[in-house]
């Protein structure tokens, strides 16, 4: 007589290649993560600078004073980005930095239109 209560099971085999295919699926999934992250840090970083420079700009024409270091969180936060900070409106110079964080090796790519030497004149701004 068959025995009909047959238990249903993986094999060991089965389990081992599951364990696998999730391993290699992890492991590529942790790749895009890491790009995706590094992405988006370079991103805020040019926003950042982006900002800055207007921080910059609209100091400089509402109240004539130059902004130095501390004078903007948005400055400060900048990482890809080297400031040397303006002197009478003149020379507010940005240079992209590559080598700053390990994520800012795109930064000529993506946020390079930003790096100028900026003059603030009165009310508008020339780089």
């Amino acid at each position: 007589m068959k025995n009909i209560h047959m238990r249903k099971a993986f094999t060991m085999i089965e389990l081992i290649i599951i364990i696998v295919i999730i391993g290699v699926l992890a492991g590529l999934a942790y790749g895009k993560l890491s790009t995706v992250r590094d992405d988006a840090k370079i991103t805020k970083d040019i926003s950042n600078m982006a900002t800055c420079i207007n921080d910059a700009s609209s100091i400089y024409t509402s109240r004539g004073v130059d902004i130095h270091a501390g004078d903007s969180e948005n400055c400060d936060k900048v990482k890809c980005f080297t400031i040397t900070y303006a002197h009478d409106g003149r020379d507010f110079k940005v240079q992209t930095n590559p080598t700053a964080e390990s994520y800012c090796s795109r930064v000529d790519e993506l946020g390079g239109h930003l790096a100028k030497t900026y003059t603030f004149r009165g009310s508008h701004l020339t780089f």
